[in-house]
């Protein structure tokens, strides 16, 4: 059956936290109403036997470690996907995806290992060795690597959200009123999102970076040496703001526009579910002890899809070798790239503050922080410096000598060291 071989094919006896699955009916009155099932890999079968040839039924691919889909609660990312509105673009679906075929064999995207009709389009598959939420910067470029190079087919951003619903095979698409069933699938074939990120992101590991750095080779190609900077970046700069707010008890009176504006425009950068975007920035809004009225927040929130999209086209076009300016607040008016120094001033972040923060820190916090990690580096397991360690056990051997009845000349003479190092050692 369609839908067990889909099933089989993204969950196995490794897959881990809850598996959402949507069904959209028109019981009440004409308006459209969302039954949601939550269901483990072991119930997962007899679940979608049940929603057999039922109408527009969704299945989240990436499984969560709460029956709640956000992309926060991600437990496990099970495939890259997208979805390819090819009809809307005025491409046959053969023909979409033969061309998809033909951007695998010109070494563009890895080759899809299943291919499913979505009724109106194709959705597209790559089974990947699960991963945790913590590789969610590396899933999130990858998402975006490909819809960047599939989005003249007709490539949905929306579908680049890790918490994303897709047509589940063996069921129908009402609007045409067409089967969605599997096209294509191999089940021989399973990536690893680190060596897809080193093979078609430029991604170098560190050891190759430094090498490169010291050659001091000069040309024009553009290199990134971490790809990921960028994306976990925003990522963190989100949970400093939220950090932010706690620490000042949500009263962000006068800090509030920016504060809304930045955590909006960060935290889209891995949701890019508009609704869920929504309720994650008023959430926040609602905390603080002067909301802004809805229409601010809805003001905000219309400008993140155009920014995001210029964000995507910024990181892809650096990857493939484009020289881009950085212009003042924003890279070339692609994205929102605030400097540290802006951030602390524009909202107003104390010394205090900086010390719980991850990237939202001044010079003297970062001089103070590298100060004290090259404390801690010149400190062995117990607290000690490479002198103290050292110390510590000439003290011993001086010790055990002694024990053996010898002077404290013997003991220098023996240890290649003075008689007053000896008498020296022994009293620290």
């Amino acid at each position: 059956m369609q839908m067990t071989k889909f099933c089989d094919h993204l969950y196995d006896e490794t897959t881990d936290g809850y598996i959402q699955i949507l069904e959209l009916n028109d019981e009440n009155n004409g308006n459209r109403t969302i039954k949601i099932y939550n269901t483990k890999n072991d119930g997962l079968r007899n679940v979608v036997e049940e929603l057999h040839k039922k109408e527009d039924v969704f299945l989240a691919p990436n499984t969560m470690y709460l029956p709640k889909r956000r992309v926060e609660n991600i437990r496990q990312f099970r495939a890259l996907f997208q979805d390819i509105d090819c009809e809307g673009m005025g491409l046959k679906k053969d023909e979409t995806v033969y061309m998809i075929w033909m951007l695998h064999y010109e070494g563009k995207i890895p080759k899809p290992t299943m291919v499913t009709d979505s009724g109106r389009g194709v959705h597209l598959y790559w089974r990947i060795e699960n991963a945790p939420y913590g590789a969610l910067n590396t899933w999130q470029e990858l998402q975006d690597y490909i819809y960047y190079n599939l989005k003249y087919l007709g490539a949905d951003r929306r579908a680049t959200d890790g918490a994303r619903v897709l047509r589940l095979p063996g069921t129908i698409n009402s609007k045409s009123y067409t089967d969605c069933k599997v096209l294509y699938i191999d089940n021989d074939v399973e990536y690893s999102m680190y060596e897809l990120r080193e093979e078609y992101l430029n991604y170098k590991p560190k050891i190759h970076q430094l090498q490169m750095q010291q050659t001091k080779k000069i040309d024009n190609k553009v290199i990134c040496n971490r790809f990921f900077n960028s994306y976990s970046l925003h990522m963190e700069r989100a949970h400093d703001v939220e950090t932010l707010c706690r620490l000042r008890n949500y009263d962000m009176t006068g800090y509030r526009n920016m504060v809304i504006h930045c955590f909006a425009y960060w935290k889209g950068i891995y949701v890019r579910d508009r609704y869920e975007l929504e309720n994650i920035v008023i959430e926040l809004n609602n905390a603080f002890t002067e909301p802004l009225k809805e229409t601010e927040i809805q003001a905000v929130l219309r400008c993140i899809p155009k920014a995001i999209e210029k964000f995507i086209a910024y990181e892809q076009g650096l990857r493939s070798g484009e020289r881009k300016r950085v212009s003042k607040g924003m890279r070339d008016k692609e994205g929102y790239w605030y400097k540290n120094e802006t951030l602390i001033d524009r909202l107003g972040i104390t010394r205090a503050e900086q010390k719980h923060m991850k990237t939202i820190i001044g010079i003297d916090e970062k001089y103070d922080r590298n100060n004290e990690r090259r404390r801690a580096n010149r400190r062995n397991d117990e607290g000690l410096t490479k002198k103290q360690q050292e110390l510590q056990d000439l003290k011993k051997e001086i010790i055990e000598l002694k024990g053996q009845g010898l002077s404290n000349r013997e003991i220098g003479k023996k240890l290649n060291i003075s008689e007053g190092k000896v008498r020296t050692t022994l009293k620290r």
